[in-house]
């Protein structure tokens, strides 16, 4: 029965073993120049990138807009009169003499109107730069939850790993403890404990499979595509 405890004992120890050496580390899954493609592609993709981008070419617009009204300043008019309206009175009686006769052209000048457009452009000028600048606050913004999201996935997906290898330990346990006390070379106990440690491995490779899902569809909100078409 000795021999038998310590087979068990070896069993379990193997066990923990494959679970350590099965993923030591993440950093060594993690690649910086995929990190920099996946955030490149958040860039392009995520729709509040391009709001920002629509934010950026109103204001440049509304710069020229602001240029152009320096024409406000200047009002152009013109009075037509047909010919013999306005007639001199004579002597002899009515005259066809018409002193304002055709078309009458005028250009005015508001010098009030025209001091104001320096302000009106520095002002647009502003904006644009403002809306640069919140462009660049929230590509930094995305650049790191692309990162954090990805680290995440990268720890649910050795999670699974570890969460698999530990099921299929179990199962071969499950297995042996099965024959052994078939034979009645261990006791019920033990394999009931086999059993229980069966379970406990699936229910925390479900949990895992569902955290992997989740945190690939957290990362793959950001980028706007599914991650296997990101190579």
């Amino acid at each position: 029965m000795n021999k038998i405890k310590l087979l068990f004992f070896l069993t379990a120890l193997i066990t923990l073993y494959h679970k350590a050496s099965a993923q030591e580390s993440i950093i060594p899954e993690i690649s910086d120049a995929y990190v920099e493609k996946l955030i490149a592609t958040a860039k392009a993709n995520y729709p509040h990138v391009k709001v920002n981008q629509g934010h950026i070419k109103i204001a440049e617009g509304n710069i020229g807009k602001a240029k152009a009204s320096y024409f406000d300043a200047f009002t152009f008019s013109y009075i037509y009169q047909p010919q013999g309206v306005n007639t001199l009175a004579g002597a002899s009686g009515t005259s066809n003499y018409s002193y304002f006769n055709g078309i009458q052209v005028g250009i005015f000048f508001n010098l009030g109107t025209f001091l104001e457009k320096p302000y009106g452009i520095r002002a647009a000028k502003g904006d644009l730069e403002v809306a640069n600048y919140e462009q660049d606050e929230y590509l930094l913004e995305l650049a790191n939850n692309v990162k954090k999201r990805y680290y995440t996935y990268i720890q649910t997906v050795a999670n699974l790993k570890l969460s698999t290898q530990t099921c299929q330990d179990a199962t071969s346990v499950l297995t042996d403890m099965k024959h052994k006390f078939q034979l009645g070379e261990e006791t019920y106990d033990n394999y009931n404990k086999a059993q229980t440690n069966l379970t406990v491995a699936y229910q925390a490779k479900i949990t895992a499979e569902a955290n992997f899902l989740i945190a690939k569809s957290d990362l793959e909100e950001l980028l706007g595509d599914k991650l296997e078409n990101i190579k």
